[in-house]
Protein backbone atom coordinates (compact mmCIF):
# COMPACT_ATOMS: atom_id res chain seq x y z
CA UNK A 1 0.00 0.00 0.00
CA UNK A 2 5.22 2.29 -0.96
CA UNK A 3 8.16 3.79 -0.60
CA UNK A 4 8.42 2.97 2.69
CA UNK A 5 8.87 -1.12 3.11
CA UNK A 6 7.71 -2.46 6.15
CA UNK A 7 7.19 -5.72 8.15
CA UNK A 8 4.13 -7.67 8.00
CA UNK A 9 2.15 -8.30 11.26
CA UNK A 10 1.31 -11.30 13.29
CA UNK A 11 -1.28 -13.84 11.58
CA UNK A 12 -3.56 -13.08 14.18
CA UNK A 13 -3.46 -9.26 14.62
CA UNK A 14 -5.87 -7.42 13.21
CA UNK A 15 -5.77 -6.59 9.26
CA UNK A 16 -5.35 -2.70 10.44
CA UNK A 17 -2.44 -3.80 12.75
CA UNK A 18 -0.93 -5.72 9.92
CA UNK A 19 -1.89 -2.57 7.39
CA UNK A 20 -0.82 0.52 9.71
CA UNK A 21 1.39 -1.08 12.83
CA UNK A 22 4.32 1.59 11.73
CA UNK A 23 2.28 3.94 10.37
CA UNK A 24 1.98 2.25 6.70
CA UNK A 25 2.91 5.26 4.27
CA UNK A 26 3.91 8.26 7.37
CA UNK A 27 7.66 7.98 6.40
CA UNK A 28 7.15 8.72 2.74
CA UNK A 29 6.16 12.35 2.49
CA UNK A 30 8.30 13.16 -0.09
CA UNK A 31 11.87 12.86 -1.28
CA UNK A 32 13.49 15.84 0.73
CA UNK A 33 16.43 17.06 -0.06
CA UNK A 34 18.41 19.93 2.01
CA UNK A 35 17.22 23.19 2.61
CA UNK A 36 18.67 25.71 0.14
CA UNK A 37 17.63 29.16 0.50
CA UNK A 38 19.23 30.25 -2.35
CA UNK A 39 16.84 28.40 -4.45
CA UNK A 40 14.51 30.56 -6.85
CA UNK A 41 10.92 29.21 -5.27
CA UNK A 42 10.86 29.88 -1.35
CA UNK A 43 7.78 28.58 -1.34
CA UNK A 44 9.64 24.94 -2.36
CA UNK A 45 12.36 25.34 -0.35
CA UNK A 46 10.00 26.19 2.81
CA UNK A 47 8.05 22.89 1.52
CA UNK A 48 10.84 20.31 1.30
CA UNK A 49 12.60 21.50 4.96
CA UNK A 50 8.89 21.17 6.66
CA UNK A 51 9.30 17.55 5.16
CA UNK A 52 12.52 17.16 6.31
CA UNK A 53 11.26 17.93 9.85
CA UNK A 54 8.16 15.84 9.24
CA UNK A 55 10.39 12.62 8.80
CA UNK A 56 12.66 13.70 11.92
CA UNK A 57 9.24 13.98 14.13
CA UNK A 58 9.64 17.38 14.90
CA UNK A 59 6.12 18.29 13.78
CA UNK A 60 6.00 21.80 15.44
CA UNK A 61 8.73 22.90 12.66
CA UNK A 62 7.29 20.77 9.85
CA UNK A 63 4.08 23.15 10.24
CA UNK A 64 5.87 25.94 11.14
CA UNK A 65 8.05 25.76 7.28
CA UNK A 66 5.07 24.14 5.74
CA UNK A 67 2.44 27.34 6.97
CA UNK A 68 5.23 29.56 5.31
CA UNK A 69 4.90 27.53 1.86
CA UNK A 70 1.48 27.61 2.05
CA UNK A 71 1.30 31.50 2.52
CA UNK A 72 3.15 31.48 -0.51
CA UNK A 73 1.54 29.14 -2.42
CA UNK A 74 -2.10 28.42 -0.47
CA UNK A 75 -2.57 25.61 -3.38
CA UNK A 76 0.57 24.16 -3.47
CA UNK A 77 -0.24 20.12 -3.79
CA UNK A 78 3.31 18.92 -2.12
CA UNK A 79 3.25 21.33 0.96
CA UNK A 80 -1.01 20.01 1.50
CA UNK A 81 -0.12 16.90 1.35
CA UNK A 82 2.86 17.34 3.96
CA UNK A 83 0.50 19.36 6.15
CA UNK A 84 -2.17 16.59 6.11
CA UNK A 85 0.49 14.12 7.38
CA UNK A 86 1.50 16.44 10.25
CA UNK A 87 -2.29 17.08 10.93
CA UNK A 88 -2.47 13.26 10.83
CA UNK A 89 0.30 12.49 13.52
CA UNK A 90 -1.20 14.77 15.97
CA UNK A 91 -4.33 13.42 15.66
CA UNK A 92 -6.23 16.33 14.05
CA UNK A 93 -8.61 13.79 12.04
CA UNK A 94 -10.86 16.19 10.62
CA UNK A 95 -8.11 18.61 9.81
CA UNK A 96 -6.22 15.95 7.97
CA UNK A 97 -9.05 14.67 5.55
CA UNK A 98 -10.25 18.28 4.43
CA UNK A 99 -6.11 19.14 3.92
CA UNK A 100 -5.45 15.59 1.74
CA UNK A 101 -8.61 16.36 -0.12
CA UNK A 102 -7.09 20.36 -0.96
CA UNK A 103 -3.91 18.27 -2.45
CA UNK A 104 -5.56 16.22 -4.30
CA UNK A 105 -7.66 18.61 -5.49
CA UNK A 106 -5.05 20.42 -6.74
CA UNK A 107 -3.34 17.96 -8.16
CA UNK A 108 -5.84 15.04 -8.98
CA UNK A 109 -2.18 12.87 -10.69
CA UNK A 110 -0.54 13.08 -7.32
CA UNK A 111 -0.29 9.92 -6.76
CA UNK A 112 1.97 9.63 -3.65
CA UNK A 113 -0.65 11.76 -2.03
CA UNK A 114 -3.63 9.31 -2.82
CA UNK A 115 -1.88 6.47 -1.47
CA UNK A 116 -0.84 8.50 1.77
CA UNK A 117 -4.77 9.75 1.79
CA UNK A 118 -5.84 5.72 1.52
CA UNK A 119 -3.40 4.94 4.55
CA UNK A 120 -4.95 7.63 6.35
CA UNK A 121 -8.90 6.26 5.82
CA UNK A 122 -7.78 3.19 6.59
CA UNK A 123 -6.26 4.04 9.80
CA UNK A 124 -10.20 5.27 10.24
CA UNK A 125 -11.80 2.37 9.38
CA UNK A 126 -13.48 3.74 6.28
CA UNK A 127 -11.82 0.76 4.17
CA UNK A 128 -14.08 1.01 1.32
CA UNK A 129 -12.94 4.67 0.35
CA UNK A 130 -9.71 3.85 0.87
CA UNK A 131 -9.37 1.29 -1.88
CA UNK A 132 -11.42 3.84 -3.99
CA UNK A 133 -8.15 5.30 -3.71
CA UNK A 134 -5.74 3.06 -4.18
CA UNK A 135 -7.58 1.70 -6.73
CA UNK A 136 -7.55 4.85 -8.69
CA UNK A 137 -3.66 5.51 -7.84
CA UNK A 138 -2.87 2.06 -9.02
CA UNK A 139 -4.04 3.75 -12.59
CA UNK A 140 -0.67 5.52 -12.38
CA UNK A 141 1.27 3.75 -14.80
CA UNK A 142 4.82 5.58 -14.53
CA UNK A 143 4.68 5.59 -10.58
CA UNK A 144 8.31 4.26 -9.51
CA UNK A 145 6.71 2.26 -6.52
CA UNK A 146 3.20 0.57 -8.36
CA UNK A 147 3.54 -3.00 -7.25
CA UNK A 148 3.45 -1.54 -3.68
CA UNK A 149 0.81 0.32 -4.24
CA UNK A 150 -1.15 -2.96 -5.63
CA UNK A 151 -0.03 -4.44 -2.61
CA UNK A 152 -2.00 -1.73 -0.42
CA UNK A 153 -4.89 -2.78 -2.62
CA UNK A 154 -4.88 -6.44 -2.18
CA UNK A 155 -4.58 -6.02 1.40
CA UNK A 156 -7.35 -3.50 1.88
CA UNK A 157 -9.68 -5.73 -0.49
CA UNK A 158 -8.90 -8.70 1.55
CA UNK A 159 -9.84 -6.75 4.46
CA UNK A 160 -13.45 -5.89 2.43
CA UNK A 161 -13.81 -10.02 1.80
CA UNK A 162 -13.36 -9.76 -1.79
CA UNK A 163 -10.66 -12.13 -1.83
CA UNK A 164 -10.61 -12.73 -6.08
CA UNK A 165 -10.08 -8.96 -6.51
CA UNK A 166 -7.10 -9.19 -3.22
CA UNK A 167 -5.88 -11.88 -4.89
CA UNK A 168 -5.90 -10.54 -8.54
CA UNK A 169 -3.98 -7.32 -6.86
CA UNK A 170 -1.19 -9.13 -4.74
CA UNK A 171 -0.51 -11.28 -8.14
CA UNK A 172 -0.57 -7.97 -9.79
CA UNK A 173 1.95 -6.89 -7.80
CA UNK A 174 4.48 -9.39 -7.82
CA UNK A 175 3.82 -9.69 -11.73
CA UNK A 176 4.72 -5.97 -11.78
CA UNK A 177 8.07 -6.07 -9.18
CA UNK A 178 8.89 -10.20 -8.14
CA UNK A 179 10.43 -8.69 -5.21
CA UNK A 180 7.50 -7.38 -3.95
CA UNK A 181 7.67 -9.12 -0.50
CA UNK A 182 4.51 -8.07 1.32
CA UNK A 183 2.49 -9.49 -1.75
CA UNK A 184 4.13 -12.76 -1.23
CA UNK A 185 3.15 -12.75 2.59
CA UNK A 186 -0.04 -11.48 2.21
CA UNK A 187 -0.95 -13.67 -0.53
CA UNK A 188 -0.07 -16.84 1.36
CA UNK A 189 -2.00 -15.84 4.28
CA UNK A 190 -5.04 -15.85 2.05
CA UNK A 191 -4.59 -18.88 0.99
CA UNK A 192 -3.88 -20.35 4.12
CA UNK A 193 -6.98 -18.86 5.19
CA UNK A 194 -8.69 -20.20 2.28
CA UNK A 195 -7.53 -23.68 2.80
CA UNK A 196 -5.13 -23.90 -0.19
CA UNK A 197 -2.03 -24.47 2.11
CA UNK A 198 0.17 -25.62 -0.49
CA UNK A 199 -0.30 -22.53 -2.58
CA UNK A 200 0.24 -20.72 0.59
CA UNK A 201 3.65 -22.68 1.20
CA UNK A 202 4.90 -21.30 -2.37
CA UNK A 203 4.05 -17.80 -1.24
CA UNK A 204 5.70 -18.15 1.84
CA UNK A 205 8.61 -19.70 0.79
CA UNK A 206 9.18 -16.80 -2.18
CA UNK A 207 8.39 -14.13 0.86
CA UNK A 208 11.53 -15.58 3.36
CA UNK A 209 13.60 -15.75 0.18
CA UNK A 210 13.28 -11.94 -0.36
CA UNK A 211 12.87 -10.65 3.31
CA UNK A 212 14.53 -13.47 5.52
CA UNK A 213 12.65 -15.32 8.61
CA UNK A 214 10.74 -13.19 11.57
CA UNK A 215 8.07 -14.49 13.70
CA UNK A 216 5.56 -13.22 11.76
CA UNK A 217 6.03 -15.48 9.13
CA UNK A 218 7.73 -18.29 11.29
CA UNK A 219 3.79 -18.32 12.98
CA UNK A 220 2.57 -18.89 9.40
CA UNK A 221 4.47 -21.42 8.49
CA UNK A 222 3.89 -23.47 11.72
CA UNK A 223 0.25 -22.97 11.08
CA UNK A 224 0.43 -23.77 7.14
CA UNK A 225 2.78 -27.25 8.31
CA UNK A 226 0.13 -28.19 10.83
CA UNK A 227 -2.67 -27.85 8.48
CA UNK A 228 -0.36 -30.41 5.82
CA UNK A 229 0.00 -32.74 8.51
CA UNK A 230 3.60 -32.15 8.41
CA UNK A 231 4.13 -32.57 12.59
CA UNK A 232 8.34 -32.34 11.83
CA UNK A 233 8.35 -29.39 9.92
CA UNK A 234 5.64 -27.95 12.74
CA UNK A 235 8.07 -28.87 15.32
CA UNK A 236 10.51 -27.29 13.82
CA UNK A 237 8.99 -23.95 12.70
CA UNK A 238 7.50 -23.90 16.43
CA UNK A 239 11.27 -24.08 17.47
CA UNK A 240 12.49 -21.82 15.19
CA UNK A 241 9.51 -19.20 16.80
CA UNK A 242 10.67 -19.77 20.20
CA UNK A 243 14.05 -19.00 19.69
CA UNK A 244 13.03 -15.75 17.29
CA UNK A 245 11.09 -14.84 20.84
CA UNK A 246 13.64 -15.49 22.81
CA UNK A 247 12.05 -17.89 24.94
CA UNK A 248 14.12 -20.35 26.92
Amino acid sequence: MTRCPRSPGLTQAPAVAVLLGTLWLAGCASQAGPFNGGEENPGDAYTQLGIAYLERGNLQRAMSSLDRALQMAPDDAEALQAMAMVYQRQGESELADETFRRALDADTDFTRARNNYAAFLYDRGRIREACDQLEQATRDTQYANRAQLFANLGQCQRELGDLDAARASLTRAQAIDPRSARSYFTLAELEHAQGNHARARNQLEGFMRLAGTSPAALLLARDIARAEGDQAAAAFYTEQLDAANGAP
